[in-house]
């Protein structure tokens, strides 16, 4: 893979990456602090393009045997980069709506979130897929470094963007500040998906001619012990770490008082260090490999939960900006080891069916957080009558599953996926047949 088609890639994730800052940085907070909308609420609707994420697999594996165009991978880049490009920007419109006519706002909040998560998932789906199409084992894991370490780089920008943006806070300066994330989206998206991907009758590899039949694309998956014990660990790693999501804005303001341009700051301080675990990454998992990375950034980021919830107990504003740096570090470098690692969980004949399995339990890991978050912060505030129980329960439950996760990643063997992958494949291709 060449550093033409790396850098565009990067653009492409960049792209998709940054429709999510304004929505989970300072949307969430403005809807719970400023219009006082319950956790709950907000949480499911910013989980709901998430609950979408079943369709990767099915686009994955659509994609892998019908190209449109002549191509595989970039028709779906580009439909689902604009789609998010387009449905972030008009979240903060429903959210306006929702806040002055609760049924008429509620609908459209539903329309919009979902169009942003389909446009998430179909381009996710598909870079990521092109990733496995045409790197090597090396080069993916060279490419994934570079991709999130430019992901992140472009989120502190947003971030810190937002935050001088909405320095004098009010609806129309929210207004403009999706719209400008918006437009340089799309225009990354452009540049990013041309000529990203040689013809599909130029590919070396061919997919596989499985059936349409989606019960066997599920059945490849299920009769793989190990692909569905590294789902199960995506699963709780994501919702661990994500739970976090909707509420860390909203801490800011209720437990420490910092105002909307001090909260959309946070995710520049998180992303900080994220950068600096993402720009070292690639070489610590060649010196200590990709598990043990994933341990290490599991045990900073269960240390940075312990961390917030002393701040809230003091209210030092200070140490939880530190507290949410450290976040960044070990979620830095469970993202880099935890992706190389997943993808070498493919095989070339069902790229697009496995990255699309393991992209759903992503962004299903993601939705189970956001939900779960907001629900127990709610249940645990209204019990005690105190908002930083509510809080400081969700951060607890988050320690308690990332360790259960570092236990769970000790029995899963990428050599063992495959040999099975390689057996069931032909399994379900000769039921395909007859």
């Amino acid at each position: 893979m060449n550093a033409r088609i790396i850098a565009q890639l990067a653009l492409v994730h960049v792209a998709v990456s940054i429709t999510v800052v304004p929505v989970t940085s300072t949307l969430n907070r403005v809807m719970i602090a400023e219009m006082n909308m319950p956790r709950t609420m907000v949480g499911v609707l910013i989980a709901l393009p998430y609950l979408l994420s079943p369709l990767q697999i099915l686009l994955g594996n659509w994609s892998d045997r019908n190209p449109a165009a002549d191509y595989h991978r970039t028709p779906w880049i580009l439909i689902g980069g604009l789609l998010a490009a387009t449905g972030s920007y008009f979240t903060v419109h429903a959210a306006y709506v929702l806040d002055d006519n609760f049924a008429l706002g509620l609908g459209a909040a539903v329309i919009v979130f979902s169009l942003w998560g389909i446009g998430i998932n179909a381009a996710s789906v598909s870079y990521l897929s092109l990733v496995t199409d045409l790197a090597d084992e090396e080069g993916r894991s060279r490419a994934v470094s570079i991709m999130w370490t430019a992901m992140i780089a472009a989120t502190i920008v947003t971030s810190l963007g937002l935050s001088r943006m909405l320095t004098e806070f009010s609806r129309q300066t929210l207004y403009t500040a999706f719209a400008a994330i918006s437009l340089v989206s799309v225009l990354l998206v452009l540049v990013g998906s041309y000529r990203i991907e040689p013809r599909a009758s130029a590919r070396t590899i061919q997919p596989a001619n499985r059936a349409d039949d989606p019960m066997q694309v599920l059945r490849l998956l299920a009769l793989n012990s190990q692909a569905r014990r590294f789902f199960i660990y995506l699963m709780i790693v994501l919702i661990s770490i994500h739970a976090q999501d909707v509420l860390l804005e909203p801490f800011g303001a209720e437990a420490l008082g910092m105002p909307v341009s001090a909260t959309s700051r946070l995710t520049s301080i998180w992303g900080a260090g994220l950068f600096i675990t993402l720009l070292g990454g690639l070489l610590l998992i060649k010196r200590w490999g990709k598990r043990t990375g994933a341990n290490l950034g599991a045990f900073v980021t269960a240390v940075a939960f312990a961390l917030i919830i002393t701040t809230g107990l003091l209210g030092q504003s200070g140490l939880f900006m530190g507290a949410v740096f450290l976040l960044g570090l070990g979620g830095g470098l469970m993202t880099v080891s935890n992706l190389s690692f997943m993808l070498d969980m493919t095989v070339p004949q069902a790229a697009g069916l496995y990255v699309g399995a393991w992209s759903v339990a992503n962004f299903a890991g993601q939705a189970v957080g956001n939900v779960i978050g907001g629900m127990l912060s709610d249940i645990f505030s209204w019990l005690t009558g105190n908002p930083l129980a509510g809080y400081a329960a969700v951060f607890s439950l988050e320690i308690v599953g990332l360790m259960l996760a570092v236990w769970l990643f000790r029995s899963i063997s990428v050599r063992s996926f495959r040999r099975q992958a390689e057996v069931r494949l032909h399994t379900v291709l000769s039921l395909a047949t007859d």
